[in-house]
């Protein structure tokens, strides 16, 4: 018979091949966050198992402890912060949907978290004599646990995915657009996109490499993002005109890739592709560019530290949106655990 140690032994090694072996298939597959999350679970549980059993005991209870409340902890003093984060957005980039994510992701934190305390130290009966409000407890429980671990898998794997190796040589350098300045002229955060795309070029193996501006006009441009790129490349670079290629199509992220994946495809076989847009934005860009079959890797920029919060939660809920069935299901059988367990009550 196996004993649990070697049990637990042979899984970690597995969750840890299975994350090294999907990444070396693929580093931009919607599979690494989650193996990475597991991985990371089993190699630390395995470590406090082995610090305890050397005799160390005090270490691994410390060890063990720092794993059961560091996200609870975080979680909570991240909620003051996105607040904080929230109100400064909104002075300096103004109001919008997008730019009020942080505040509210805030907001339901402390929602989350004065809702536990008051479930875990009111000495009433207030959550069993009204059991909707119990249920409702259970859903906001439910939706901290399923989101906050998806969000942290996420956010790991981002991170990762950002020192991985870029090759050196690509065949075509996708600068992604962005609003513009008065119509016309490109904003400080286009402007990192593009130096970091001109170094990209300076620094490519391939002396053939192209760069191709992507971006379609705006409803309020006067011209569109692509020229507005071409633009500021020709006057404020040394690259000549007739490296850079203009796609003026798009209107998405999704479309930059389609439409320059079109262009490269019709100049040269099998090209390869480097794509440039924000540091938070690189990890899903590139599951799209996987997801049409494109070759090549994610480069990122920097970004106002002030705006990463709010752009890293929008870029994190563009993912759960395109994968909403698994969440529908989740909240489904969550749904159907509650009606069970509450079924009696109502009866």
């Amino acid at each position: 018979m196996i004993s649990g140690d070697i049990v637990l032994y042979i899984i970690t090694i597995i969750s840890v091949a299975s994350l090294v072996y999907s990444m070396w298939r693929d580093n931009r597959s919607l599979w690494n966050p989650p193996l990475l999350i597991i991985a990371v679970f089993f190699v630390y549980w395995t470590s406090t198992y082995l610090i305890y059993s050397a005799g160390y005991g005090l270490a691994s209870g410390v060890l063990l402890a720092i794993g059961l409340f560091a996200f609870p902890l975080a979680s909570f003093f991240g909620s003051f912060f996105l607040v904080y984060n929230g109100i400064i957005l909104l002075r300096r980039e103004g109001f919008s949907l997008t730019n009020l994510l942080s505040l509210c992701v805030g907001i339901f934190l402390f929602i989350f978290f004065s809702f536990t305390y008051i479930r875990i130290s009111v000495q009433s009966n207030l959550f069993f004599d009204y059991p909707v409000i119990n249920i409702a407890f259970l859903y906001i429980f439910s939706t901290f646990f399923i989101f906050g671990t998806v969000f942290v898998a996420f956010l790991l794997y981002s991170m990762l995915y950002a020192f991985i190796p870029k090759r050196k040589k690509y065949d075509f350098i996708i600068i992604h657009g962005a609003g513009l300045i008065d119509g016309e002229r490109v904003t400080p955060l286009l402007k990192k996109r593009i130096d970091k795309a001109v170094e990209a070029f300076h620094k490519s193996k391939n002396p053939e490499v192209m760069l191709i501006a992507s971006g379609g006009r705006g409803s309020d441009e006067k011209i569109s993002e692509a020229q507005a790129i071409v633009n500021y490349v020709i006057e404020e670079t040394d690259i000549p005109w007739d490296r850079i290629i203009l796609e003026d199509k798009s209107t998405t992220t999704y479309e930059n890739l389609l439409y320059s994946k079109k262009i490269g495809e019709e100049l040269i076989d099998n090209p390869r592709f480097l794509f440039v847009t924000n540091n938070y934005h690189v990890f899903r860009t590139s599951t799209y560019a996987r997801r049409l079959g494109m070759c090549g890797d994610g480069l990122g920029c920097s970004t106002a530290r002030y705006y990463i919060p709010s752009a890293f939660i929008r870029e994190f809920f563009a993912i759960c949106v395109r994968y909403k069935w698994f969440f529908i299901v989740a909240y489904g059988l969550l749904t159907l655990l509650i009606i069970t367990l509450y079924a009696g009550l109502f009866s």
